[in-house]
């Protein structure tokens, strides 16, 4: 990649037409200068405005890596279209439209996330317990304990709706279907089992905890 060094000083419309030629033989170099040129601009952008959407520095960080993933995915640049002053500045502009898109597309998905009706499509039934790490606490062993003596269904059922209704989000209908074919039941039985599981857990842990209080009383 030490080779990008000679294209360092190469004008940007030239670096562009090199870039989006899928034969030629010096595509990755020429990218490599443009990220390199125009990255701390980018990067500026997208913190004023990360920071008026409510987003930390990481997100900004993380959408300008995502803004050259996309460029280097599809790279649809036309300059002969473009409006800035130089070519300098229609190129920063184009990156800066598909910042705003993603920008927007994340603020999209956290509002989701909050409404509880996020999904990215990779939710997966929950049919094993994972294992207990040798540092969990008491209670945590006891709640494992628990977990895994209940029937098969509900343990999946209520594995499942733990590990996504925690990450904030409602189980999609996809996930819901398959989690009534898995188990051949109805979305009925399914809210019934999942109550009996997680009220036996919070049984078991009201009962964990008063115990606890009342050995502490007595040391």
């Amino acid at each position: 990649m030490n080779d990008w060094k000679k294209y360092e000083n190469m004008a940007t419309r030239e670096l562009i037409d090199i870039f989006q030629d899928p034969c030629h033989i010096n595509r990755e170099e020429a990218f490599y200068v443009l990220v390199y040129r125009f990255r701390q601009d980018l990067l500026n952008f997208c913190e004023i405005r990360c920071k008026n959407f409510g987003q930390s520095f990481e997100v900004a960080e993380e959408l300008v890596h995502s803004v050259f993933e996309s460029y280097a995915k599809k790279p649809g640049f036309n300059i002969e279209n473009s409006k800035g002053k130089n070519d300098d500045d229609s190129f920063l502009i184009y990156l800066i439209g598909i910042a705003k898109n993603r920008l927007v597309d994340i603020y999209r998905i956290q509002k989701k996330k909050q409404d509880g009706k996020w999904s990215d499509g990779s939710e997966s039934l929950i049919t094993k317990l994972p294992e207990l790490p040798y540092t969990a606490s008491p209670e945590s062993k006891m709640i494992y304990k628990i977990i895994s003596s209940l029937p098969y269904s509900h343990r999946v059922i209520y594995l499942t709706y733990i590990a996504y209704e925690n990450a904030g989000c409602n189980l999609p209908r996809k996930l819901l279907k398959e989690l009534r074919d898995h188990l051949n039941i109805e979305q009925s039985t399914i809210r019934g089992y999942k109550k009996e599981a997680m009220d036996k857990i919070n049984i078991a842990k009201e009962a964990f905890r008063t115990a606890e209080s009342e050995k502490n009383e007595i040391g």
